[in-house]
C-alpha cells in the first residue's frame, strides 16, 4: 500500500514507517522526511495567508477614512487636539493665544525652511569643494610658470642639467609671481635680494652653489665670474666688472635692487656706482 501524507490511525501506517509520522490533531502526519510538505502543513500555511489578508484589508479600509492624509497630517492635527479642547471650553487666555500661534509659526517656518537649509548645506559643501579645486589648479599652474622661468634661466645660465632637479626646488620656495604685473620674482626673508628675476637669482645665489656650474673654481674674484667677495656676483656675472659691464644691468640693479646693493657689487668689481669700466689686471 503505498504511503500517504495523513493517515486517520497508527494501523492504517505499515509497521516499519510509523517511526515517521507524527500525531497532529487527533490524524497522523508524515514528518521523518526532510523537504516533504502534508497537506496539513499547506492547508495550515493558506490560513495564515487568508488571515493575514482579511486583516490587511480591515487595516486599509480603516485608513481609508483618512483619505489623502499623511501620517505627517495626522500627527499635526492630533497635537492641536488640546488647544481646539481649550478653545471650546473658553479656557483661551491671551498668553495661551500668543504660544499657540508662536507654535503654529514655528513649525510652519520650520517645515518650509527645513528643505531651504539641506539645500543650502549641499551647495555650501559644493562651493567648498569647487574652491579646494581651485586652489590646487592655480597652485599647479604658479608652479609651472614658475618653472619654465626658472629653467629659461637654468639654460643661459649653462647650468648642468643635473643640478636643474635641485634649483627647481629652492625656486617653489624662493619665488613668488607678483599680483600686480604678473612677474615672477624672489620673496622677501628667504635669504636671496627680494624682487629680482632668475637670472640675478642664479648670479647672486649661484655662490652658495658652484657645483651647479660647469667647471666652477668656487670662490674668488676671478675664474668664470661666478665668485666674489661678500657672495657678489664677480667677473660676467657682475655687470659692473670689466668682462661684464653692462650700464642696462647697472641701472637695472640700481633701479630694483637699491643703492645700496648696486654699491656693494661696483666696489667688488673696482669702480663705482656712475664710474668708469675698471682697468684690466695686470
Amino acid at each position: 500500500m503505498p504511503l500517504q501524507a495523513v493517515h486517520e490511525t497508527l494501523d492504517d501506517i505499515p509497521e516499519q514507517y510509523r517511526d515517521l509520522y507524527t500525531e497532529k490533531n487527533g490524524k497522523h502526519e508524515l514528518t521523518g522526511i526532510v523537504g516533504v510538505k502534508t497537506q496539513a502543513d499547506i492547508d495550515r500555511l493558506q490560513t495564515a495567508l487568508g488571515k493575514e489578508r482579511d486583516e490587511h484589508k480591515a487595516a486599509r479600509e480603516q485608513l481609508g477614512m483618512w483619505g489623502d492624509l499623511k501620517h505627517e497630517d495626522v500627527v499635526s492635527i492630533l497635537d492641536r487636539v488640546p488647544e481646539l479642547e481649550a478653545a471650546a471650553a473658553g479656557k483661551l487666555d491671551e498668553n495661551a493665544i500668543e504660544e499657540m500661534v508662536e507654535r503654529r509659526v514655528n513649525g510652519t517656518l520650520q517645515s518650509r525652511t527645513a528643505p531651504l537649509e539641506r539645500q543650502v548645506n549641499t551647495l555650501k559643501t559644493e562651493y567648498e569643494k569647487a574652491l579646494q579645486e581651485r586652489d590646487a589648479l592655480l597652485g599647479e599652474k604658479r608652479t609651472r610658470l614658475i618653472h619654465d622661468h626658472v629653467r629659461k634661466a637654468l639654460v643661459n645660465k649653462k647650468v648642468i642639467p643635473e643640478a636643474h632637479e635641485d634649483a627647481l626646488m629652492l625656486a617653489d620656495r624662493m619665488f613668488e609671481i607678483r599680483d600686480d604685473d604678473g612677474a615672477i620674482v624672489t620673496k622677501s626673508d628667504v635669504g636671496v635680494t627680494p624682487g629680482v628675476d632668475a637670472g640675478l637669482w642664479l648670479d647672486e645665489f649661484g655662490e652658495k652653489r658652484p657645483h651647479w656650474f660647469p667647471g666652477s673654481t668656487g670662490g674668488g674674484a676671478g675664474g668664470s665670474g661666478r665668485g666674489g667677495a661678500g657672495g657678489v656676483p664677480s667677473g660676467t656675472g657682475n655687470p659692473f666688472s670689466r668682462d661684464g659691464w653692462n650700464l642696462t644691468k647697472q641701472g637695472e640693479i640700481l633701479r630694483t635692487q637699491g643703492r645700496e646693493k648696486a654699491d656693494q657689487m661696483a666696489r667688488a668689481a673696482g669702480t663705482t656706482v656712475g664710474g668708469g669700466m675698471p682697468q684690466a689686471k695686470k
